[in-house]
C-alpha cells in the first residue's frame, strides 16, 4: 500500500512530495526526493489526524511525512497495532464525546473562575515582595489625584484630629500587613474612604462632612483596615492581574503587566470589593468598634446616614458592591448580642 503525502527533511520547513510505503510486516519505507529510509513500525512516532490536521509519521532520522489521506493511513495504524492516540481521533468524530468536553469545559472555567483564581490570588498576594503592593498604591494615587482628586479642603488642626484619634484606635488591632496612613481628598462624587494596597486610607472631605460624631467616622475608617488586615486590595489586584495573564494566554494579547496591575488597582479603589470582602471588613470594623467603644451603634448610624444621603444623591461608590444596607445594620447589631 503507498500513501502519498508531504515531507520535511530534519530542522526544515522545506515542503517535498513523498510516497510513503506500507509494507505488509509492518515497516515503511519513506521516498522523498532523492532520499529513501525504511523503518521498522515500532521506531515510529504517529500522530493520528485531528480534525483537518493530516496524520504525520516522525522518523528517527527527523524526517516528517504528512499524508494526504488521512483514514487510509489511519486504518493501517489501527491493523498494525499502534494505537497510541487513536482514540483522540475517534473522540473528535463522536458528537456525544464533543457536546460532553464542551460541558466540562465550560464547567471548568466557571469553577476555576469562581474557586480556583481567588484561592490562588489569597496565596499568591501573601507571598509578593512589599515593594509590590507599596509600588501599586504609590502608583494608584498618583493615578487617583490626576483624573479623579482634588486637593483636601479641610483644614490641617481637622485632619491631624482625625489622624489622632485613629492612631489610638490601633492599640486593639491584630498585625497588619501595612501601617494604615490617612490621607485627605476632595472628592466631587460625595461621601467615601477606600484603602489602597500599601497601607493608604484615602479619605473624602464630604465623608468627614457625613460623620455628626468621631465614632461614626471611625467606623468607617475601621471598615477600610479590615480591607488591609484581609489584604483585600491585593487579592482583588492578583485576581485581576491572573485573568489579565489567563486572557492574554488565549488571544496572544500582551499588554505590559505593570500596567495592568496598576489599571486593576484603580478600578479597585473606586468601584469596590466583593461582597464577601465587605462582609469580612463589616466584621473586622464591628470587633473593634466593640472593643473601642463598646457598641457597633456609631457604625450602624452611618449606614442610616449613608441612606439618607442616597435619597438626594448617588450611593458612594464603594457601597454599591456592598451587602444590602439594612443586611449590613442586621449583621454587625448581631455581634453586641
Amino acid at each position: 500500500m503507498i500513501i502519498q503525502g508531504t515531507c520535511h527533511p530534519p530542522l526544515s520547513a522545506e515542503r517535498l512530495v513523498a510516497e510513503l510505503e506500507l509494507i505488509p510486516d509492518g515497516s515503511v519505507t519513506l521516498r522523498c526526493g532523492e532520499h529513501t529510509g525504511e523503518w521498522a513500525m515500532d521506531a515510529l512516532t504517529f500522530s493520528e489526524p485531528l480534525g483537518s490536521l493530516p496524520a504525520q509519521i516522525t522518523f528517527p532520522d527527523g524526517w516528517l511525512f504528512k499524508a494526504a489521506e488521512n483514514q487510509m493511513l489511519a486504518d493501517w495504524i489501527q491493523a498494525h497495532g499502534t494505537k497510541r492516540s487513536l482514540w483522540i481521533y475517534r473522540l473528535e468524530r463522536h458528537w456525544l464525546a464533543i457536546v460532553a468536553s464542551l460541558v466540562f469545559l465550560i464547567v471548568l472555567g466557571a469553577g476555576t473562575y469562581r474557586y480556583g483564581i481567588p484561592a490562588a490570588s489569597h496565596i499568591l498576594a501573601r507571598m509578593l515582595p512589599q515593594a509590590v503592593p507599596e509600588y501599586i498604591g504609590e502608583t494608584v494615587l498618583e493615578t487617583l489625584d490626576e483624573y479623579l482628586f482634588a486637593p483636601s479642603q479641610l483644614d490641617e488642626q481637622e485632619q491631624w484630629q482625625i489622624r489622632d484619634r485613629f492612631a489610638l484606635l490601633q492599640d486593639n488591632w491584630p498585625p497588619l500587613p501595612f501601617e494604615p496612613k490617612i490621607v485627605f481628598r476632595s472628592w466631587q462624587k460625595g461621601p467615601n474612604a477606600f484603602a489602597l494596597s500599601d497601607g493608604t486610607i484615602v479619605v473624602t472631605d464630604s465623608l468627614v462632612a457625613l460623620a455628626t460624631t468621631p465614632a461614626e467616622l471611625e467606623s468607617v475608617l475601621l471598615h477600610e483596615v479590615g480591607h488591609l488586615y484581609h489584604q483585600h486590595v491585593m487579592e482583588a489586584v492578583v485576581q485581576s492581574a491572573l485573568l489579565s495573564v489567563s486572557v492574554a494566554l488565549l488571544t496572544g494579547e500582551n499588554s505590559g503587566l505593570a500596567d495592568n496591575l496598576t489599571g486593576a488597582g484603580v478600578f479597585i479603589a473606586s468601584s469596590g470589593y466583593s461582597r464577601d470582602a465587605e462582609r469580612e471588613a463589616d466584621s473586622f470594623a464591628a470587633e473593634q468598634m466593640l472593643k473601642q467603644y463598646g457598641t457597633t451603634e456609631p457604625m450602624a448610624a452611618m449606614f442610616h446616614r449613608f441612606m439618607e444621603h442616597g435619597s438626594d444623591s448617588e450611593l458612594p461608590e464603594w457601597l454599591q458592591s456592598h451587602p444590602d444596607l439594612n443586611q449590613r445594620i442586621e449583621a454587625v447589631s448581631a455581634l453586641e448580642q
